[in-house]
């Protein structure tokens, strides 16, 4: 990497794992001991640069970069139909809906990102609704056995009662589950109802890790998104769009790591601007491990990905009702 490219880098990778470890949800949720104890030390950001040399550091001696956050969307479908949606979800159609994620897709993806990097900060299972796989269980317990990933979560709308199965692999002490109360919610359609009170009563009375971010803010946290097309922006804007962007986890979607959770709605429903075909990162090719950790690098070692000229935003509302339907 040339001075630029690592600036990118740092940018982009390292300095990401300490913010998104230190986000409000996240530090209600799962647990990174380093990063908190350091996060106390008093004289301003020493815990946050001291924490930036080690990796720093860990890089040059293991060659591998860390994944800061990842996201595994096991399907684009969902039981509700939320008006803001930051995944998009309601605006895909019949025929660009992504497949069912099984746990041999979920497998051979994340044992080809594992041998490619130094390790995953944590890991979330994500849709759409991931509890509409048969096979989330199974996910769960081995994304939990691998050494290489810190923490796991799991983001459900609470619409699907949690298994005995499910229940029993969330017991493990690297999991969390994340509970949206969407208890409020008057129209929801097709006779889908929340079974957000039965989720809780499973996971506080089987001891699971878990935090109901909405609950406690009276289900007010959610924004408006941005409209989303074809477009190339001034570059300037984009790096500085991306650097504070709440989004830009990395998210794998049907085999393809793909930089935040617009990305697979763009992804599969617009047309795409040719740059792009060049920076997603296809898992199910025959890349061999060394050949996908250079390219992981690569792609955190660029300003800012070229999705983000998709982005449009305007007056963003925050305090919004989670949950409204369209």
């Amino acid at each position: 990497m040339n001075k630029e490219q690592w600036k990118n880098y740092v940018e982009n990778n390292i300095i990401q794992v300490w913010w998104w470890a230190n986000q409000e949800w996240v530090q209600e949720l799962l647990n990174f001991p380093l990063i908190y104890t350091l996060n106390k030390l008093k004289w301003g950001g020493v815990g946050k640069g001291l924490h930036k040399l080690l990796l720093q550091l860990r890089f040059k001696i293991v060659k591998k970069p860390v994944m800061p956050v990842m996201e595994y969307m096991i399907t684009s479908r969902c039981t509700l139909n939320c008006k803001h949606c930051n995944s998009f979800m309601p605006k895909f159609k019949d025929e660009t809906h992504i497949k069912l994620a099984t746990f041999e897709d979920f497998k051979n993806d994340i044992d080809k990102v594992l041998s490619a990097v130094d390790y995953i900060n944590f890991i979330g299972f994500v849709g759409g609704e991931p509890t509409l796989s048969n096979d989330l269980a199974e996910m769960i317990e081995y994304a939990c056995s691998k050494k290489q990933i810190r923490q796991v979560f799991l983001v459900t709308n609470c619409t699907i009662a949690p298994s005995e199965k499910l229940i029993k692999v969330m017991k493990n002490k690297k999991f969390a589950a994340q509970l949206s109360d969407y208890s409020h919610v008057k129209n929801i359609k097709n006779g889908v109802t929340v079974k957000y009170d039965k989720w809780k009563d499973a996971i506080v009375r089987n001891h699971i890790r878990f935090n109901n971010y909405q609950e406690k803010r009276k289900a007010l946290t959610w924004f408006t998104m941005p409209e989303l097309y074809k477009d190339v922006q001034d570059k300037n804007m984009m790096k500085t769009q991306y650097s504070k962007c709440v989004q830009s986890c990395n998210v794998i979607c049907d085999g393809k790591i793909l930089p935040c959770t617009a990305t697979p709605y763009i992804y599969h429903n617009l047309e795409l601007l040719p740059e792009i075909h060049n920076e997603v990162i296809d898992l199910r090719n025959n890349q061999t491990p060394k050949e996908l950790t250079n390219t992981i690098i690569e792609y955190f070692a660029r300003p800012n990905p070229t999705f983000c000229n998709y982005c449009h935003f305007g007056n963003v509302v925050g305090g919004l009702p989670c949950g409204e339907q369209e």
